[in-house]
């Protein structure tokens, strides 16, 4: 991942897996009977494994790489690759845990923990006039 212009870093993996964790030993629990409430077990263990098996896809998938000095290809936390042009990025938004480049054909969701190489960066503050 590290040749790539924008990834997440390996905590988020790490993240996922330890939500997987809990929410496998959450159905285990379940079936031991030593929780009263095998309801809220169960719950918890949808939980813990829709948000670990997310935050490992988003680690996986999620990324950019610039192909030149236009074009960037941007994978979604799905895997689905597209290519942009800079000159397509219009406008970014900044959110509380994350910002988006709001494009002409598009929008690239960038977590706030996302590592972005300098040359990326640097190239989207060109576009958008921030330097």
């Amino acid at each position: 991942m590290r040749t790539k212009d924008m990834y997440l870093p390996m905590w988020v993996c790490i993240m996922g897996v330890v939500f997987l964790a809990a929410g496998i030993a959450c159905v285990v629990i379940s079936f031991t009977g030593l929780q009263n409430n095998v309801i809220a077990c169960w719950i918890i263990a949808v939980f813990c494994l829709v948000l670990g098996s997310f935050a490992i896809l988003c680690w996986k998938n999620q990324w950019a790489e610039m192909l030149n000095d236009n074009e960037f290809a941007y994978s979604t936390m799905f895997g689905r690759q597209i290519r942009y042009h800079f000159s397509e990025i219009q406008d970014l938004k900044l959110n509380d845990d994350s910002m988006t480049l709001l494009l002409e054909s598009g929008k690239v969701h960038i977590e706030s923990c996302a590592v972005i190489s300098e040359r990326f960066g640097n190239r989207i503050d060109d576009v958008l006039g921030l330097k």
